[in-house]
């Protein structure tokens, strides 16, 4: 059985419902038709940009790994990252704050 289709209105500017009406015209569609396919352009646009897994080449690890120890010289940071991540998150959202009020 086909799923329900969900009702959705949109309120437009005057000038921009006229350009999708030209627009849809010059296509031979709806505007309907013309909205419902600019959405799912946009969404497949969006999920490719969002869901590519970024490929590490052997290379790419090597530069990563010579940068860990350029920076850290071999020395593990204490405690787990996470946390230390969380702190300073807290730390700069207490200073904007702080900002915020003078």
């Amino acid at each position: 059985m086909p799923e329900k289709k969900k009702r959705f209105t949109l309120d437009l500017d005057p000038d921009v419902q006229r350009r999708l009406k030209v627009a849809a015209a010059l296509k031979g569609i709806s505007m309907r038709q013309f909205c419902v396919s600019a959405i799912e352009k946009e969404l497949a646009q969006d999920h490719d940009a969002v869901f590519q897994t970024p490929r590490f080449t052997e290379k790419g690890l090597d530069e990563l790994l010579a940068l860990r120890e350029e920076i850290f010289g071999g020395e593990m940071l204490p405690g787990d990252s996470t946390d230390i991540i969380r702190e300073e998150r807290e730390l700069r959202t207490k200073e904007l704050e702080r900002r915020s009020r003078s």
